[in-house]
């Protein structure tokens, strides 16, 4: 008897409902024709406008198709490979949509990414045709010899090309007029609702930045999903201030919207101080975040206001204030309840998940503030070392973990091969197979399940050894200490993540010399790293540690678990030569107990103190 995989079954039964058919329909129907879908740096564009943008782009994908089929370079069933290396524009949603119409895939290249890791991700990818903006194009034209996929003439840059000189790309708007119109019927793309959309970049445990592809079901199921979870309405306008290259704008922010039928800002990049005027001004309900941009809105709001009360009194009741719902993740249970309190708002659904998104966990109404969830009991669990799943964390009164080392382990789902949620890496079953083994997804998080009032929750507790979760993004900590390993004097490097008193973590390297620590030259030598190196800026060490020698196994492995545990923990560790930076500074300090003390007070006030002491 012939058996059916869940997809082939929904290939058949909904296969026409990809996100591209779904827009264009969506677009053309009265309510939504002429009502805003977006507005970015003070101009709005329509429902109707933007499908008539992302029909043009989708156009012109279709024409480079054509190009490289004539070439031998693709076949009729290949996907062009479409590049985009910039910050949040209006040419990023018009392409999203218009690759989305033409069965192209979009690949979301972080603007942090440098050099050779640059290089190798445009190549591995086989992008064809790539967006850039004036900011980060001459990036492009310094690896473009090293660039294997790429002709120059397909590189197009977005915004104003005659602003940024003759040495500036051709424009998207001439590639746009001048592209080929091809038969409807005869070059009608076949599109795979289970085939990518948009990859994502993620860590990379091995160096390069894994590609996580996001199928048109994935991001429409988002939408769906997202939209039922916090009652998005119509006349809800979203704020997008997140990378786009990111899933949480495309998965929590973009798509939400577009089912519900609501508009939102898009900004060019996150600022803290523009948050008020732009919510006020543009009636803002909704926003989507990653990592710690509420902490930084609460700063720029108690700075301006001189206190919570304040702020509160202002804002809490402002005519202007329709600012209702947050969802994302990597805020603080006390930023949350401060940003609820300023702005009157519902609630902040607190969101754990990944790229990937097999696990997902959100906290609703009424669920412990410290936690991330309610989870199944049948699907995730907690793995240690050994495969065998964690018993269910003890905490006293205060909320401290009394079993940290029997309970914390890695997040993992009881998964099938044959599953909807995760089609591996782009291009790396390497990384796959490590991703998914022995019947589980694991999540590369460390956590615990706690049990209340006999429901199950999900606590996080940081990162596994080989990622580091900065600002709402994850990265290789192999990609850290090769940077740190490029210094002069640096003869060997251990990178990983340690606790950081707002969200996710810090950046943090041990190092072994073969001459003296000169903490003003080992910063510019990390800023001209980032300069020229490759470097990402969110790699940047925000704790260093010398060491004499290095702990290591008998195979000469060095041992970064007792590292990680001890992290910067001065009171701990007196004896410890670690040296610290903080945003702003030009130079490395070194970490004395005075100033561990009031990084301790930091974490005390935003009551992640336990997470100081185990970790």
């Amino acid at each position: 008897m012939a058996t059916f995989s869940a997809k082939s079954i929904l290939r058949k039964t909904i296969g026409f409902l990809n996100v591209g058919s779904i827009f264009k329909f969506l677009a053309a129907t009265p309510f939504r024709r002429n009502r805003v879908f977006f507005i970015f740096e003070g101009r709005a564009y329509t429902y109707a406008e933007t499908c008539a943008e992302a029909r043009r782009y989708a156009a012109l994908f279709l024409s480079v198709k054509q190009e490289q089929i004539k070439k031998g370079c693709l076949t009729s069933q290949d996907s062009l490979a479409v590049g985009m290396y910039q910050e949040n524009t209006p040419e990023f949603i018009f392409a999203f949509f218009g690759a989305a119409m033409s069965g192209s895939v979009l690949f979301g290249f972080n603007t942090g990414f440098r050099g050779d890791t640059l290089v190798n991700i445009i190549n591995q990818a086989g992008t064809a045709l790539l967006l850039v903006d004036e900011s980060n194009a001459p990036e492009i034209k310094r690896i473009l010899p090293e660039i294997r996929t790429l002709d120059q003439t397909r590189i197009f840059q977005v915004g104003s090309p005659a602003a940024a000189g003759e040495d500036s790309f051709p424009g998207i708007a001439d590639a746009l007029s001048g592209a080929a119109v091809l038969d409807g019927k005869k070059h009608k793309p076949v599109i795979d609702i289970f085939g990518p959309l948009i990859v994502i970049y993620t860590s990379g445990t091995t160096g390069l930045p894994k590609g996580v592809p996001c199928s048109h079901a994935k991001c429409f199921g988002a939408g769906v999903i997202t939209r039922k979870r916090i009652g998005l309405k119509p006349s809800d306008r979203g704020y997008i201030c997140m990378p786009l290259f990111h899933s949480n704008s495309i998965l929590l922010g973009i798509m939400p919207l577009v089912v519900t039928g609501g508009s939102f800002l898009l900004k060019r990049k996150f600022s803290a101080s523009a948050f008020e005027g732009d919510i006020l001004e543009h009636g803002v309900t909704y926003m989507n975040y990653v990592g710690q941009p509420i902490h930084f809105i609460l700063s720029a709001l108690e700075r301006r206001y001189g206190s919570g009360e304040a702020v509160t009194k202002a804002l809490a009741s402002h005519p202007g204030n329709r600012f209702r719902i947050a969802h994302g993740n990597g805020a603080l249970p006390v930023d949350r309840r401060k940003l609820i309190q300023y702005l009157g708002m519902t609630h902040i659904y607190e969101l754990y998940g990944s790229t990937e998104a097999p696990i997902t966990t959100v906290v609703q109404p009424g669920d412990p503030p410290d936690s991330v969830g309610e989870v199944p009991s049948d699907q995730i669990v907690i793995l240690n070392e050994q495969d065998e799943i964690c018993p269910p964390g003890v905490a006293d009164s205060a909320g401290n973990l009394l079993n940290y080392h029997e309970a914390v382990g890695e997040i993992a789902r009881k998964m099938k091969e044959d599953n909807v949620f995760f089609d591996g890496y782009f291009q790396n079953p390497s990384a796959t197979q490590k991703k998914f083994r022995n019947g589980y997804f694991r999540s590369g998080d460390l956590g615990h399940i706690r049990i209340v009032n006999n429901v199950r929750y999900l606590y996080f507790n940081g990162r596994t050894d080989d990622w580091i979760r900065k600002d709402g993004e994850n990265f290789s900590a192999e990609n850290v200490a090769q940077s740190v390993l490029n210094l002069a004097n640096v003869q060997q490097v251990a990178a990983y993540g340690v606790p950081c008193a707002v969200a996710d973590e810090k950046v943090m390297v041990t190092i072994q010399l073969n001459g003296p620590f000169d903490p003003k030259q080992i910063h510019d030598e990390l800023i001209q790293e980032q300069k020229q190196g490759g470097m990402d800026p969110k790699w940047m060490p925000d704790f260093i540690r010398v060491l004499d020698e290095f702990p290591v196994t008998q195979t000469h492995k060095i041992v970064i678990r007792p590292l990680k545990q001890q992290h910067f923990h001065m009171e701990r560790y007196p004896d410890m030569k670690v040296y610290f930076r903080q945003r702003g500074d030009t130079t490395y300090h070194l970490l004395t107990t005075e100033a561990f003390t009031t990084i301790k007070e930091e974490f005390r006030k935003n009551r992640r103190l336990n997470l100081l002491e185990h970790y």
